[in-house]
């Protein structure tokens, strides 16, 4: 039986109006209900998750959550943190300065808040569908004289295509992890940090072990965890690149309760 479900947020248990189908919130109910844990394991804040949590009931004594594509674990009542990772500040400034070369827009996450140098659509977008109220800095580079969350970057995909070679071409690679959350967003997240060693931290923590794991996700970043778990499932409106690596293919996209269907098919069902 599976005692852990890792789930993404974004185009996975969400639908495309970013809002949460009802046959999901009621699966979850029922799997949690039945002794397996749901988990959240997102790209977003954990400031931006906690909304989710109370949404789903997931704020609760023995709940957690996994945010920063694997850069914190806390637990979603108490918020206690229980596992966090931070991008070296020197890093981060050198990601900023590639970026800045680019026309997109560029954000950094530090101490629970969200950083933006120059106003734009797409960031108070970003910023809503978040449900966080950034902040307007002159220069990003002033924060990064602590260790930051991660830097994040909105912009056309065939832009961000070219950063991405710029990153692997300069070597930048070596110094941070990062990967495409969605394609309008790129990501610079601390080294060696994804959701899949997130995965094998939370495992431990809980003693679970990871063949007792599904992990659920759509894109790039959800890969990790996908290929770690015991059962990793790629939603039917994934990418390419995930659904090569899941032992399961969803017959429903997001928008049609993909993660209710994982849920009824290979929790309920085996109880």
């Amino acid at each position: 039986m599976y005692k852990l479900i890792l789930c993404d947020l974004d185009a996975t248990l969400l639908d495309d109006n970013k809002n949460m189908p009802y046959e999901n919130i009621a699966a979850i109910k029922k799997a949690v209900e039945s002794g397996c844990h749901f988990v959240l394991s997102s790209g977003r804040s954990n400031m931006s998750l906690n909304n989710f949590n109370k949404t789903i009931g997931l704020d609760k004594k023995g709940c957690y959550c996994i945010g920063y594509n694997g850069g914190i674990i806390y637990e979603a009542d108490t918020l206690k943190v229980l596992s966090e990772h931070l991008l070296k500040g020197c890093i981060a400034v050198k990601a900023i300065k590639l970026c800045r070369k680019y026309n997109v827009d560029l954000m950094v996450y530090y101490n629970e808040r969200l950083y933006y140098e120059k106003p734009s659509e797409r960031i108070d977008t970003y910023a809503a569908r978040s449900k966080l109220i950034p902040i307007c800095l002159d220069d990003l580079e002033s924060i990064c004289i602590n260790d930051v969350s991660k830097v994040i970057i909105i912009g056309r995909n065939s832009i961000l295509c070219e950063i991405e070679k710029e990153v692997y071409s300069t070597g930048l690679d070596k110094d941070m992890t990062t990967f495409f959350s969605a394609s309008d967003l790129y990501e610079f997240n601390p080294l060696n940090i994804d959701k899949g060693t997130a995965l094998e931290e939370l495992s431990e923590i809980l003693n679970i072990d990871k063949e007792d794991i599904i992990a659920i996700g759509d894109n790039m970043n959800d890969i990790s965890m996908v290929k770690k778990a015991g059962l990793g499932v790629a939603v039917r409106n994934g990418t390419d690149e995930i659904k090569k690596e899941a032992d399961y293919i969803t017959e429903k996209t997001n928008n049609e309760g993909a993660v209710a269907e994982v849920i009824e098919k290979f929790v309920l069902k085996k109880r």
